[in-house]
């Protein structure tokens, strides 16, 4: 989105009044680099753990149901 021609002067009057009161923080700042800068997300290893986790939890949980009961203490024939 570009900016107005009075965003982009103020944005200019800001950076000069910084310029001049800390040039240590301008020398800083302006090392950090001058490309364009965008809010790609940048994914990693440990995006997919609650689906893990969600997982290991329903393998638990069939475990334990299986391991629970018996067929015959169903009360009923056609749950069995």
């Amino acid at each position: 989105m570009a900016l107005s021609s009075r965003d982009q002067s103020v944005l200019d009057a800001i950076a000069r009044q910084i310029a001049a009161d800390d040039p240590a923080l301008v020398r800083d700042l302006s090392e950090h680099g001058d490309g364009v800068v965008t809010a790609e997300r940048i994914h990693s290893t440990w995006d997919a753990w609650p689906v893990a986790l969600i997982a290991i939890c329903l393998a638990v949980f069939t475990v334990v149901l299986l391991l629970a009961g018996s067929p015959h203490s169903l009360p009923h024939t056609a749950i069995r």
